[in-house]
């Protein structure tokens, strides 16, 4: 009975974190973020449909973005007709992720540790339960699949580290391959691969770091080959720039402006706040995120972390390997997300990590047994009750994902984008021969240079059929831009969108040339 319970244990247990994530994604309702409005359901239907040299820009920057993360959801979406079996479907990285830091987490609390059931309880419990995790869970948004491949990779090294030797060449080039396709599939997870790159060689002494570290930029870049390559290579083919639009400083493709693009809005404001920017951002979260949320998770962590360094403790019965592994990682993850982007959303694998360090810090740092166990219990529970998750954007389930009414438009319309609102979902739903384009929006400017805003000047200037506007009502922000191509709205010709995920707001307008005469509206 004992042998057979022990056989059924860890598939019992990743069955447990699948169901446990599929519920909380049903329970947090339709995922409508402003991404997937903007780009996450357009990218794949683009992708699928051969649009990228057809529209131009209609999903703004991120129109240019890896489309493999989108595929799943597109087929989902065409293929289920329940929008709560989709939400199940999407959490299912998360549930893996969740299995995999158990794993983790039974390799570094070893048996043996006296609490072991408390220690790995606890840290679970902190693990699976920040902020940006829950807040994205089941979303389109693309945290929650390349954060599986991160733990993934950290667990592998983990378990490798926790025997006592060497990590292993397999583990290591496992780890490799997992960080680096989730760098090919969000590269915003590069601040990752190269924190594993620092963390791996000072986990053992030095002659037994090269062949492993050698073998982990191996596996990195064949992980970010496999999940990027193709992409890069279209990139490269059509823009002559792999990562198009960014790093056109370095690469100078002529189809867009010849500088770094990155968001500089977020971030500590003063040294001050740089230094202990995990306790501001606690209580000042619009340091790093648009929408509001409370997670003291990594602010409790640095203080543990500078009283345990201070101290110089640490508990002989855990593994040191692998703590100075995880240790080393966090914080050079954090030191290079936190000039770089210090958008908190991005974080998803150091909450899930800080869940171990924490607990492994008061192991260390509390040495009374009961003393001990009732400051992790407290801990966990402060932490995880005062967490207050992001809102981006959710609204109760009906009968379909895309609840969308096209109203008729001519054939061979051109389309030209309102400036910055997310519309290029409804691109999908309309006659695939409309071409869009958006000649202002967060990487175009009608009045720039370059070749793509160039080439949509060309493309309005000589299209011979109809021509429309597609924005929101109400915000009446397309004067400057129809005025700088001569066009006009024809007044009386606007007629509604029917969509669920954004209220019915936007709206089709027939535009002419401005001496042209009224053409007649869509029906």
């Amino acid at each position: 009975m004992r042998e057979a319970a022990a056989r059924w244990a860890w598939p019992s247990a990743f069955a447990a974190c699948l169901l446990a994530a599929g519920l909380a994604s049903v329970a947090a309702g339709l995922d409508v973020n402003w991404d997937l409005r903007n780009y996450h359901y357009y990218d794949a239907y683009a992708f699928l449909t051969g649009r990228m040299g057809w529209d131009i820009a209609p999903a703004q920057i991120q129109t240019y973005h890896n489309p493999l993360l989108d595929l799943a959801f597109y087929a989902l979406v065409q293929e289920v007709p329940s929008p709560r079996i989709i939400a199940f479907a999407m959490a299912m990285p998360a549930g893996i992720a969740a299995f995999f830091l158990l794993r983790m987490l039974f390799a570094l609390f070893p048996a043996g540790l006296e609490g072991r059931a408390i220690a790995i309880g606890a840290a679970f419990a902190i693990g699976v339960t920040g902020s940006s995790g829950l807040s994205v869970i089941g979303s389109t948004m693309n945290e929650w699949p390349p954060a599986m491949l991160l733990v993934i990779s950290l667990t592998a090294v983990v378990g490798s580290l926790a025997s006592g030797g060497a990590p292993s060449l397999g583990s290591v080039a496992l780890a490799g391959i997992a960080a680096g396709l989730a760098m090919g599939l969000k590269l915003t997870y590069g601040v990752f691969a190269l924190a594993l790159a620092v963390a791996l060689p000072l986990s053992g002494p030095w002659r037994e770091r090269l062949k492993p570290t050698a073998m982990l930029w191996i596996g990195l870049l064949a992980g970010f080959l496999a999940s990027y390559g193709f992409w890069g290579a279209t990139l490269w083919e059509r823009f002559g720039n792999p990562f198009f639009p960014y790093f056109n400083d370095i690469f100078r493709s002529p189809w867009w402006e010849p500088v770094a693009w990155f968001d500089r809005n977020f971030g500590p404001r003063t040294a001050m706040q740089a230094i202990f920017f995990p306790f501001v951002f606690a209580t000042q979260s619009p340091l790093v995120s648009e929408a509001a949320f409370v997670d003291w998770r990594l602010a409790a962590l640095m203080a543990l972390a500078i009283v345990l360094a201070a101290r110089r403790a640490w508990a002989p019965a855990l593994p040191w390997r692998p703590w100075i592994f995880l240790g080393v990682f966090t914080l050079a993850a954090y030191l290079v997300w936190l000039p770089l982007y210090a958008i908190y959303r991005y974080l998803v694998p150091l909450e899930m990590l800080s869940g171990p360090l924490i607990v492994g810090c008061l192991v260390a740092l509390v040495r009374a047994r009961a003393a001990r166990w009732a400051a992790v219990i407290v801990v966990a529970a402060l932490i995880v009750g005062t967490t207050r998750p992001a809102d981006w954007g959710r609204l109760p389930f009906r009968g379909a994902y895309f609840d969308v009414g096209m109203p008729d438009i001519a054939p061979r319309a051109l389309v030209i984008m309102g400036p910055y609102d997310p519309m290029a979902y409804a691109i999908a739903f309309v006659r695939p021969d409309a071409r869009f384009v958006s000649p202002y929006n967060n990487l175009l400017h009608y009045s720039q240079g370059n070749l793509l805003a160039k080439r949509i000047g060309e493309i309005i200037a000589t299209h011979p059929g109809p021509i429309y506007s597609l924005d929101l009502r109400g915000l009446d922000r397309m004067g400057d831009v129809l005025a700088h191509y001569g066009l006009q709205r024809d007044t009386g010709t606007c007629v509604p969108v029917r969509s669920y995920l954004d209220f019915s707001l936007m709206q089709f307008c027939r535009l002419r040339r401005a001496a042209a005469p009224s053409a007649p509206a869509p029906r």
